[in-house]
């Protein structure tokens, strides 16, 4: 089960009524291509006010967060994928890991999906730093 926040710009809401869940990698895949994106991007462009709309799903025990965008471009539609992790790295550290990719096939986003439901963060981290744009730590 899958965890995730209604559309967000900016960080996610943490009101209990903004959440969901959904059953497994498809489920989170057609809840994205329900989204009325071109609306929603229309809306952001005008004004944008914060990073891209997302929806994101949580993983809150491992302190991982994973925001997916749809950008519904005409000539080649793309998912821009967001991952972020915060880890303790001692009594007053902390290390954060950011991936931010263009995903381009359904296949990839169900195997990045597969990978977050299952908890293999180092997976998803190497899988997007393959079709990555941008990776920090």
């Amino acid at each position: 089960m899958l965890l995730y926040t209604t559309i967000q710009s900016g960080f996610p809401s943490t009101d209990i009524a903004d959440k969901g869940h959904v059953d497994g990698a498809e489920a989170a895949i057609a809840l994205i291509r329900s989204v009325d994106w071109k609306g929603v991007m229309t809306t952001w462009s005008e004004t944008q006010e914060g990073p891209l709309p997302a929806i994101v799903f949580l993983a809150p025990a491992a302190k991982a967060e994973f925001y997916v965008s749809h950008v519904p471009m005409d000539e080649a539609p793309y998912d821009a994928v967001h991952f972020m992790q915060t880890e303790k790295t001692g009594w007053w550290r902390s290390r954060k890991t950011v991936v931010t990719a263009e995903v381009h096939s359904h296949l990839l986003l169900a195997q990045c999906f597969a990978d977050w439901e299952a908890g293999r963060w180092e997976s998803l981290k190497q899988r997007l730093r393959d079709q990555g744009v941008n990776a920090i730590g």
